[in-house]
């Protein structure tokens, strides 16, 4: 106990803010170094990198992407890139990905921090999640929607008509991961609300269940 709180102070201590903005989207985006590890956070809550990062990673050595022949990928809510970065270097997956993101000070961020330009195969768009998958004829194997205004998912984006949206835009035996962030009561309430959602649809649907500094439940739902 005493050398894991020492090895928490060491990083506290380390923490170093690179960049603090805002934008009509976040009134706080801070690009924050720790030790070796640089991330993206909201006023509450991290976006990319940090403490997301591993709640992906863990969800995808249990769907494992690798092995079901992901070529087209619908990332929204895009952040600086922490799931591209999974899939296509930490997994090795080659895969053409399109990122949906809505705020332009976040791409600007991922631009100048986090050197999204590196990425190949990926087609970055400015934009709304329920609009752009509203309006998306394309179809794709894998979906990820982790988006967020600080630590709430916007209505929109947990509606009937968005999931069904998500439904139509999967290919046959496709992926959807949908992360919940479940910090009190009424979040906990939603998101079994909105796996309901999913259940409706003619598929599998399972959550796993990982915790960080609060608990995400990530909605997994397999197309029949």
């Amino acid at each position: 106990m005493v050398t894991k709180l020492r090895q928490y102070l060491r990083r506290y201590a380390a923490r170093r803010v690179i960049e603090k903005s805002a934008s009509n989207v976040n009134d706080v985006l801070e690009v924050v170094r720790t030790g070796d590890q640089i991330m993206l956070n909201s006023a509450n809550t991290n976006y990319s990198f940090g403490g997301l990062h591993r709640v992906f990673q863990k969800a995808f050595r249990e769907v494992k992407p690798e092995d079901r022949g992901v070529k087209d990928v619908l990332i929204l809510g895009f952040g600086v890139g922490s799931v591209a970065t999974i899939l296509q270097e930490e997994l090795k997956i080659k895969c053409m990905i399109t990122g949906v993101e809505k705020d332009a000070e976040v791409i600007r961020i991922g631009k100048d921090h986090f050197h999204t330009s590196r990425f190949k195969d990926v087609e970055l768009v400015e934009g709304d999640a329920s609009t752009y998958v509203k309006e998306e004829k394309k179809l794709y194997d894998l979906i990820i929607v982790d988006v967020y205004v600080d630590f709430e998912v916007p209505e929109s984006c947990e509606s009937e008509i968005f999931v069904n949206d998500l439904n139509r835009c999967l290919t046959k035996g496709g992926l959807i991961l949908f992360n919940k962030l479940v910090y009190n009561h009424e979040a906990g309430t939603k998101a079994d609300e909105l796996l309901g959602k999913f259940n409706s649809l003619p598929g599998k649907t399972k959550v796993i269940k990982t915790r960080e500094n609060v608990v995400n439940k990530i909605i997994v739902f397999e197309k029949e």
